[in-house]
């Protein structure tokens, strides 16, 4: 099983989840990957993704697995920046025996939005909330939701907001976050403005990065 670590920015990060998925097999095929496929009655590439990002969010931590035959992560790494647009370009790759099925075990994401001005320091006290309610779309419909347990982390320094929050099986979207500050303190972060910058594994107060957990 190989892992690449790989961008989504700039024009891609308005790429679907469903169109990134299949630029990645595609570039792999182009790239003379071996790659295995599934037994079942409509074989499939086996390859795994984390949970994506939302439409528009940029991201320089995406994770992309692939059980393949032939060939070692570092010549993996080559060919696969050959055939991919510079928007979804590797940094890393590593090895691994078994499938780490970083789907199932990321639990938090970190990001920093850059705002058009600066931003007020008292967003951080949002993090030390019991209760903290915002408006999110489901399903597109407006829903209150709870997303106080989801925080586990705001900075502010000067224009640029730091924040770490659930990722995985409990999900808060970044750009639902950056459209309530958007709202309540008139601030100017664009969806664009928002990158996630590492993906982590472990609870509240001992996270791991996943780049780390790999190595």
């Amino acid at each position: 099983m190989i892992i690449l670590k790989h961008f989504k920015v700039d024009d891609v990060s308005y790429v679907s989840h469903k169109d990134i998925l299949r630029v990645l097999q595609r570039g792999l095929k182009r790239a003379g990957v071996d790659v295995k496929y599934s037994q079942g009655y409509v074989p499939h590439m086996l390859t795994y993704t984390t949970t994506p990002v939302p439409l528009g969010v940029q991201s320089v931590a995406e994770y992309f697995a692939v059980e393949c035959n032939g060939i070692d992560k570092d010549e993996m790494l080559v060919r696969y920046n050959a055939s991919m647009p510079t928007g979804m370009r590797a940094v890393a790759s590593f090895y691994k025996d078994k499938n780490p099925n970083l789907a199932a075990i990321v639990t938090a994401s970190d990001y920093v939005a850059v705002c058009n001005g600066n931003l007020p320091k008292e967003i951080e006290n949002i993090a030390n909330c019991q209760s903290y309610i915002i408006s999110t779309s489901k399903k597109g419909q407006a829903v209150e939701k709870d997303v106080a347990p989801l925080i586990y982390g705001l900075r502010v320094e000067n224009n640029k907001l730091y924040m770490r929050l659930a990722s995985g099986n409990a999900n808060l979207r970044a750009d639902s976050v950056v459209n309530h500050l958007n709202e309540k303190y008139e601030v100017d972060i664009k969806i664009n403005d928002i990158c996630r910058i590492s993906q982590l594994v472990g609870e509240e107060g001992n996270f791991i990065d996943v780049e780390e957990l790999l190595k």
